[in-house]
């Protein structure tokens, strides 16, 4: 009988509720984003606060490489043929500049905000009204509930770099997404000999065994280790094969786990540039497909011109832009305003045939 009684109350219960915050004519997602309302706010505050904290973070560890590239994994370098001494440095600190530079524009670069309403192209009634800022919207913007604002073309909102990704800094996100995975992957590979020799021995050598002890017929390598088993001895370290030791181990181990994390990450994102689509766009078109299948037709994206024609626009290489502005740093940027999407510009010939 108390269980009975017990199960009716809560029907009742769970009537009243549903009776008090369910609306026909509602969605499921409204309902689901009243209800992890709190949640958000939460996540919102704590991602804004930790922003700074991330992007610190990156500059540490980015550092942290590079000065153990500079002192551990180019001496071992130094011991190889001179080609391939040229082409590992160059090919490092290309690879150093371009992370360097599209880490900071992501970070520094503005991803794009929509004008006020009277300075909008076109009339305001074509515009839909944001629920939340109460701002008119051009076609592909969102509003970022961490920024507190609309942002054009929003893809995310990336704690990484205490930024939204939108319009205007999407170039720089998703080049620094790839040199980042590239570069982490050239650290793991030149690594690999040093990480085997380390892991699989005993830690703090004495450093008299060493070669940077051989005073006869030293390579440039050996002298290099001698200065920085000075430097390393003056920082706390019994000697030089301690410190080589730990950060072999360390180095690997940090940028195999980046390689592969953010380069699932980087080939999500770049199927998604060549379907047309940004993150948040990815769900409202599979909710589209599925309205519309329902009633036998079928959903095309708008801004899905093809795979070559989205990376073109999306990388601004329109109006006889070449390929280097992508493999140098570049600050161009892509194509359009964010407030319309025309078509892509058809490309322009290099040689044209003159009539007779």
């Amino acid at each position: 009988m108390f269980i009975k009684t017990w199960l009716l109350q809560f029907r009742v219960a769970l009537f009243t509720v549903r009776a008090l915050a369910y609306n026909k004519a509602n969605s499921r997602a409204v309902v689901f984003d009243s209800a992890f309302r709190p949640v958000f706010w939460v996540v919102d505050r704590f991602v804004n606060l930790l922003g700074p904290v991330f992007v610190l973070l990156v500059i540490v560890l980015i550092t942290a490489v590079v000065m153990i590239y500079y002192t551990t994994i180019l001496p071992s370098i130094l011991e190889k043929h001179i080609v391939r001494i040229i082409l590992h440095l160059l090919v490092a600190h290309w690879l150093l500049l371009n992370i360097s530079f599209h880490y900071l524009k992501s970070v520094f670069t503005s991803p794009g905000y929509p004008p006020e309403g009277d300075k909008l192209p076109g009339k305001p009634e074509n515009y839909l009204i944001c629920r939340k800022c109460s701002q008119a919207k051009p076609p592909r913007t969102h509003h970022c509930s961490i920024c507190k604002r609309c942002i054009l073309k929003m893809d995310h909102h990336c704690p990484w770099i205490n930024n939204c990704v939108g319009h205007f800094n999407h170039r720089y996100f998703i080049l620094f997404c790839i040199y980042m995975t590239l570069g982490s992957l050239y650290v793991a590979v030149s690594s690999w000999d040093l990480f085997l020799e380390h892991f699989f021995s005993p830690k703090g050598k004495d450093l008299s065994n060493s070669k940077s002890n051989v005073n006869y017929h030293q390579s440039k390598a050996e002298i290099m280790r001698e200065k920085i088993a000075n430097v390393v001895v003056m920082g706390g370290y019994k000697n030089l094969l301690e410190f080589e030791h730990n950060s072999s181990v360390f180095v690997f181990m940090l940028c195999s786990a980046v390689t592969l994390a953010l380069g699932l990450l980087t080939l999500w994102h770049a199927k998604l540039i060549a379907d047309g689509q940004t993150s948040i766009e990815l769900y409202i078109n599979r909710a589209n497909q599925r309205a519309f299948r329902k009633k036998g037709l079928v959903y095309k994206n708008p801004y899905n011109y093809g795979a070559w024609d989205n990376w073109r626009l999306m990388l601004g290489l329109v109006n006889n832009r070449s390929w280097m502005s992508v493999l140098l740093p570049s600050s161009h940027h892509p194509y359009g305003n964010g407030l319309s999407w025309p078509p892509p510009p058809p490309k322009t010939p290099k040689y044209r045939i003159l009539p007779l």
